[in-house]
This record gives structure tokens, sequence and C-alpha cells, in this order.
């Protein structure tokens, strides 16, 4: 367990009449605001380990799990576009398994890359993105089904007839990783009435939705401590089904009880979850 910072959306009567937003590319017309939302900091936020007690979480009751894959993959692979592919089956397959879902399709992943001199600015860019600092949520129930239609538009109605979920998988390239850990909000700590504030993300050919998070004393944060690379968190971002609970808040946070760990890599991918009913 350790203590820390976390970064939430600033409460403002602006977003009554205006929706949050923030461009995702650099514009021309410097008079336009890159964003119209501020994060605050809230001081002294206990993060819990879960290590040693794994199976005491799982994806119906807080929103994510830790499983292991009981297979290791070489660090290369996930820079090959075609050697990566087997460990996206792998994890369509548990999730398959682990969901009780009729079908899981990939659809996006990124790498990120600490840079040994980040988060201190120095005004050089990066080759890698680099771990979020602001709580936050992917996406929302109404972008989980934008992103049905662009993978599948021939069955887009038929696909959508019954539930949809986003989900979130994350694993070190390097291990066991304890620099930067990944934080991950129990899900059922969060009031979605109250606690999310929809926003657009605007980018050149397109407009996505995810989800600002306000501060909230009831909010239970953890992170696994040396994560192992065949060990993945898994955490859910989007659920079509009415009545369902909000996506995991998260985060990256620099981690006091490890402070000369080499800089983390990992890679976090994106899964479209179907089901049957």
């Amino acid at each position: 367990m350790f203590h820390t910072s976390l970064f939430f959306v600033r409460p403002d009567e602006l977003h009554r009449v205006e929706k949050p937003y923030a461009f995702k590319f650099p514009l021309e017309n410097a008079a336009i605001p890159s964003k119209n939302y501020e994060h605050i900091e809230t001081e002294h936020v206990q993060v819990s380990d879960i290590r040693g007690h794994e199976s005491d979480f799982t994806l119906e009751k807080n929103g994510f799990a830790v499983f292991d894959m009981g297979k290791d993959f070489k660090y290369e692979d996930f820079h090959d576009s075609v050697k990566i592919e087997p460990y996206f089956h792998l994890v369509e397959k548990l999730l398959k398994q682990e969901l009780g879902a009729s079908h899981v399709q990939m659809f996006r992943y990124g790498l990120r890359k600490r840079h040994p001199t980040w988060p201190r600015n120095t005004g050089q860019s990066y080759d890698y993105d680099q771990p979020t600092t602001t709580v936050h949520i992917d996406t929302t129930p109404q972008e989980v089904l934008v992103e049905v239609r662009r993978h599948h538009k021939e069955r887009y109605e038929e696909l959508t007839m019954h539930r949809v979920q986003w989900v979130n998988v994350w694993k070190p390239l390097r291990g066991p990783l304890n620099d930067w850990p990944l934080l991950v909000c129990d899900n059922s700590t969060v009031d979605k009435s109250k606690d999310l504030e929809p926003a657009d993300l605007l980018y050149p050919d397109r407009i996505a939705e995810n989800c600002l998070v306000y501060d909230s004393p009831k909010y239970r944060w953890h992170y696994l401590s040396g994560h192992k690379t065949t060990e993945i968190m898994v955490f859910k971002q989007g659920d079509t089904l009415h009545d369902a609970p909000p996506g995991v808040p998260h985060c990256s946070v620099q981690n006091p009880l490890a402070p000369n760990e080499s800089p983390r890599e990992s890679i976090e991918t994106r899964f479209l979850v179907f089901y049957n009913s």
C-alpha cells in the first residue's frame, strides 16, 4: 500500500451548458482553446496492493481482474505486427472463456515506454506515449456502439441486438514491473450518475467520446506490485447493457515504493466483447 496524488476533472458550471472537449491535434487558430476543462489534484489517496489477493477481485464484482496467461512472449514480438498476433489470439480466447462471450475481437493496441527523464518536461518529443497521469475512462456506452459500427458496418444491427462490452487488457513488456504501475478503481465504488462526465475527443477525421472523472471519497484504488509479463490486468471500459456498472477509472502514478526501477514499458489492448443474450 502507498499514498499518492491523483488528478481528477475540476467541477465547472460551464459543463452544464457546454460538453467538455479536447482537441487531439494542434490547432492553427490560437484563439480556440485546445480543451474546455481542467484537472485538480487530490492528495493522500490510498492505493492498495492486490498482490496475494488477486482472486478476491473479479470483473463482475469490481470491474477488473488479474489473470496469468500461463505463457510468456518475447519482448521483440510486441514490436512486430505479425509476431504479436498469437498474443491477441490467446487473450481473445481467455476473455471469451472468462466472460462467457460468444465472440471477442481485438480492435486497437498501443505501446507505452516511459522516457527516463519523464515526467520532467525537457521540451523534447518522445518516440512512445508516456504513462497517463489523469484519472479517466476510455469510452462510453455510446462510443462502444460507434466502435462496433466502425468494424462491422454490415452486421451492426445483428451484433448490437445483445450486450457488447469494451474491455482493456494491460501488461508490462518487461517485468516484474513496479515503475509507474497501472492504478484501477473498483467500479462498485463509482456512482455513474454523479462521478462521471462524458467528453468529446476531437481528431482530424473523427469525434470520439470518453469519460472524465470527478473525485469521490468513496473510491477504492488498487494496483498489482511486481507485475509479471505473464500476467494481464483486465478491466472493463464500456458496456451497452442499460443497468451495467460503469467502466473502471484508471491512471498511472509514480510508485514511491520503487523510486529507482527501470522505466516502465507496457502494452494496452482494447477488445470488443459480444454476447448472444
